[in-house]
């Protein structure tokens, strides 16, 4: 009877420990995988906070004469061409002006025209002896006199359009007026701005980078933008400038200025100056290398890779990398599948796991979310 229970207990802990080893057993964790493949890896340098798109060229313009404004031809965010009139000054006066001195040119002409004659006349009349030496003398000096009076006709003229032509506000360049400051009615004085308009033609990011990469980036570096209002959208540019001097307002976020001259690009959108942006200067790239996710790294050393079922550590060697990607040129071979969802819990060398491909994943959005506001 004693072996009977004995046989019995002996098959109840078989059939626990086949159950455990089955039925029982923990289920393998599910795991985002990449297969390790070759392709270009950057090594680049972002803003550690917002920056701005600026333009190139922006201007405020004045009126160069005092009057009252009679007309402002264009609103805020009208496009302008260089020398069209932004805004006129009652020309009232200025006209007046111009129409008298016309007046007074057309008298001093006829006159000058009649003192011409006179002299031709005496001078003919002198040369057959009729007349004495003093009347061509006297004759001569009215001719002077009739000239002077008028090129000083002349200049009055000129002067008065000159002046009407200033009452004119042209613009400096092609652009878009972006600001008015007066209105139809108001007076304004000379040097006063009244418009301002910006171009679109040349605009650059001005962006803060963090004092740790000041020695690797230089002018003339290619770099890459993107515009908080057009998500994915990327634009081409280069570095233009690069502060000489750190900015320690803050001095547990010491940063370095630069400039990102931006490519036009006719196919997006226009970028409006004013707008928040990410700048991204590449230091060095490499094409056609062995590269893994960067999140899949582990303390700058190794891997987790799904072999028969299971997560396996791999040291690696690093090459150059970025938010995106990081080259590795030893410990690991192509076509291995590298674990990336290295936070969920229990992803660790040892553990059980099932593998399913990792969605693709958008750097612009680590790229912003790596800079503060």
């Amino acid at each position: 009877m004693r072996a009977r229970w004995w046989a019995i207990a002996a098959g109840l802990v078989v059939l626990v420990i086949v159950l455990r080893a089955t039925a029982c057993r923990p289920k393998p964790l599910e795991v985002e995988v990449v297969t390790v493949a070759r392709g270009l890896v950057e090594d680049a340098v972002t803003n550690s906070q917002a920056g701005t798109v600026k333009a190139r060229l922006r201007a405020r313009v004045g009126a160069e004469r005092a009057g009252r404004v009679a007309t402002i031809p264009h609103r805020e965010g009208s496009r302008v061409r260089r020398g069209a009139a932004m805004l006129l000054l009652d020309p009232s006066t200025a006209e007046k002006q111009l129409e008298l001195a016309r007046r007074d040119l057309e008298a001093a002409s006829a006159a000058a025209i009649l003192a011409r004659q006179q002299h031709e006349r005496t001078a003919a009349l002198f040369k057959s002896g009729l007349v004495p030496k003093s009347s061509l003398e006297t004759a001569e000096a009215e001719l002077s006199g009739a000239e002077a009076r008028d090129q000083r006709a002349r200049s009055a003229v000129r002067l008065a359009q000159d002046e009407l032509s200033h009452l004119r506000v042209p613009a400096p360049f092609d652009g878009v007026v972006s600001q008015r400051m007066v209105e139809v009615g108001e007076s304004v004085v000379p040097g006063q701005p009244v418009l301002e308009v910006v171009s679109l033609g040349r605009l650059y990011v001005s962006a803060p980078l963090d004092e740790i990469d000041i020695g690797r980036v230089r002018e003339g570096l290619p770099a890459r933008v993107t515009l908080d209002p057009y998500r994915g959208r990327v634009w081409q540019g280069v570095v233009t400038r690069v502060s000489p001097v750190v900015n320690d307002i803050k001095e547990q976020n010491r940063t370095l200025d630069v400039e990102v001259e931006m490519t036009p690009d006719p196919s997006a959108p226009e970028p409006k100056p004013g707008t928040s942006a990410d700048v991204e200067i590449v230091l060095d790239r490499r094409d056609g290398v062995l590269r893994v996710p960067t999140n899949s790294i582990i303390e700058s050393k190794s891997v987790l890779v799904v072999e028969n079922g299971k997560a396996v550590s791999r040291n690696v060697t690093t090459g150059l990398k970025n938010w995106d990607w990081t080259e590795v040129t030893s410990g690991i071979a192509e076509g291995a599948a590298v674990i990336t969802s290295l936070e969920k819990q229990g992803v660790k060398a040892g553990a059980r796991v099932a593998a399913r491909a990792a969605p693709a994943d958008s750097s612009n959005g680590r790229r912003s979310a790596a800079r503060t506001p």
